[in-house]
């Protein structure tokens, strides 16, 4: 197959969406498709150096650029919005005259997997796939004091985001031509579907690669004395680790022994010392700051529970990653975590009012506590459903989705001919 993937952020051996864009790429030229790739120029050096270990695949990366004013525009925050929309715009252009030479028989938009920025890839007039992509996910307004002062940004990113969705060109015409639309989440999904959308599937965007788990399956994470709990993340203001703070918190008043490690940086980190000494649980959590990956992967074998509990996310890779370790879950039922952790593998916190969550989640660290038996069992669970989500599987999956739908459009044009 003549693959077309647009992937705006694409770099090997990254994390997030740069991460995702190289393993869409790379895991469909395995399976033998010929893949011709748009992204920027920002990871070049490192996919060059990807092509060079990999010469069998069939492979064409086409750097698209900007205008230089762009480019010099992109460090404000206002304008990575624009940045994305004039590249889409190029990217598109290019690839309709790439078309004309190579007659793809597939487009598929992967990053960045925003729902309310669409695609550029609808004008080709194509099958074409959208996706995995989030949005219309908003951090609940009750919960704004966790936000650090940052609420108005919060704001700014709903009013330009409700923006999009009615002067964004790309957003309609994406939805409607898709033939096939992955949402991250159910509020993704719902949006996608009041827009106009014809083929919607629930579909995660994170995966892991076969490589990460280990033969022997990691479930030892029992430690006698202490209830050992980690936190990966960068700190940010959605992420809610005041959250995650204040529960801990409520835990100390109930004698519970506890110990957070906290892995991450970010543009909050300065605020953590603080904290730590306004909820007065400094004694027991450590704030590592930005580790090594090596290190990350360790801190996974040495803890007993994975507690994230973001106020705003279409999902989050480190719970995969948790969960592959054999750890169980304490998060929100709410958005992308809601929609795809197992509850069996994890406690799922629902989100009410601050008192009531921040009751639930101490509730949840003191139950973790005094059931090790049924943590034991919550890992297992959850190991068996990171297991579901590697990367080889989830694009094997993908490629039996562009087969019906090129076998639908066959038989359209079959119909239409006879």
């Amino acid at each position: 197959m003549k693959l077309l993937i647009s992937a705006y952020a694409c770099i090997p051996d990254r994390g997030s969406e740069p991460g995702h864009g190289w393993h869409w790429t790379f895991g469909n030229a395995v399976l033998g498709n010929e893949v011709w790739c748009f992204t920027t120029k920002e990871g070049e050096e490192a996919i060059r150096i990807a092509l060079k270990r990999n010469p069998s695949l069939k492979i064409h990366v086409e750097f698209v650029e900007v205008p230089g004013w762009i480019n010099y525009l992109y460090r404000f925050q206002p304008f990575v919005y624009l940045h994305y929309l004039v590249w889409q715009h190029k990217a598109a252009k290019k690839a309709a005259v790439l078309d004309k030479e190579i007659d793809f028989d597939l487009l598929h938009h992967v990053t960045l997997g925003s729902l309310q920025l669409g695609s550029g890839l609808w004008r080709l007039k194509k099958p074409f796939v959208f996706g995995p992509v989030g949005g219309n996910n908003f951090a609940p307004v009750a919960f704004k004091k966790y936000f650090a002062g940052g609420w108005h940004m919060e704001i700014f990113r709903r009013w330009t985001s409700n923006l999009l969705t009615v002067f964004n060109p790309d957003f309609t015409k994406t939805i409607q031509r898709a033939d096939l639309i992955l949402a991250t989440n159910n509020d993704t999904l719902k949006k996608a579907k009041e827009a106009g959308g014809r083929k919607i599937n629930l579909f995660l965007d994170s995966a892991l690669p076969h490589h990460f788990f280990s033969e022997k399956a990691p479930f030892d994470h029992h430690h006698a004395d202490v209830l050992r709990i980690l936190w990966v993340g960068r700190i940010f203001a959605r992420k809610g680790l005041p959250l995650v703070l204040e529960a801990l918190k409520e835990v100390k008043t109930r004698h519970i022994p506890f110990h957070l490690t906290i892995l991450g940086d970010g543009k909050l980190g300065h605020r953590v010392s603080q904290w730590l000494l306004d909820y007065g649980i400094q004694e027991h959590v450590t704030w590592r700051g930005h580790v090594s990956w090596h290190e990350v992967k360790t801190a996974y074998q040495e803890h007993d529970v994975f507690m994230f509990c973001s106020l705003r996310d279409s999902f989050g890779s480190q719970f995969l990653e948790a969960m592959a370790f054999g750890l169980p879950i304490i998060t929100l039922n709410h958005q992308g975590a809601g929609d795809h952790i197992p509850s069996a593998a994890a406690v799922k916190v629902s989100v009410t009012t601050p008192q009531s969550t921040v009751k639930e989640l101490a509730e949840a660290v003191e139950y973790m506590y005094k059931h090790p038996q049924h943590r034991y069992k919550m890992g297992q669970n959850g190991y068996a459903f990171a297991r579901q989500h590697q990367w080889d599987r989830k694009i094997g999956q993908v490629n039996r989705y562009y087969e019906e739908i090129l076998e639908r459009k066959r038989k359209t044009t079959s119909k239409a001919l006879n």
